[in-house]
């Protein structure tokens, strides 16, 4: 196990106030650890060979993994959706003929004012997309 040795540097006020400020920006405790982790992180993105390799096939493992588990989420999600529209069907009477435009014309109306209800609960993108859907129609 290596020893470590003490280094000394000396920079401008300006710039140390800089680091300073970048250092508690990251998270940082320590101007020294800060600059530590900015020298290791310089020096392993400097050198040839299979760290930088390493750490983009670690990378797409990891992005694979994630797109693993939303696909397994998106087909649970699908499965419940389809489980609830057949119950729905299964259990909701049709309304009787001659009221049937008016009853089309109610669920429209609820239909709308549940997609404002998801819009009002979604962050991100996904928000956008659902504002546009419901301008839509």
């Amino acid at each position: 196990m290596s020893k470590n040795q003490r280094f000394e540097l000396r920079i401008p006020e300006d710039r140390l106030a800089a680091v300073k400020k970048a250092a508690s920006l990251e998270g940082f405790r320590s101007v020294n650890s800060y600059i530590h982790s900015v020298l290791v992180r310089h020096l392993s993105e400097t050198q040839p060979g299979g760290d930088r390799e390493a750490i983009i096939a670690a990378t797409i493992e990891r992005l694979a993994k994630e797109i693993r588990t939303l696909h397994t989420a998106h087909q649970a999600l699908f499965a419940l959706t389809d489980s609830l529209t057949r119950l729905l069907l299964t259990c909701i009477p049709e309304p009787p003929p001659e009221s049937l435009d008016q009853a089309r014309r109610r669920a429209r109306l609820r239909y709308d004012k549940f997609l404002i209800s998801v819009a009002q609960n979604m962050t991100s993108d996904s928000r956008a997309a659902l504002t546009e859907l419901i301008d839509r129609a």
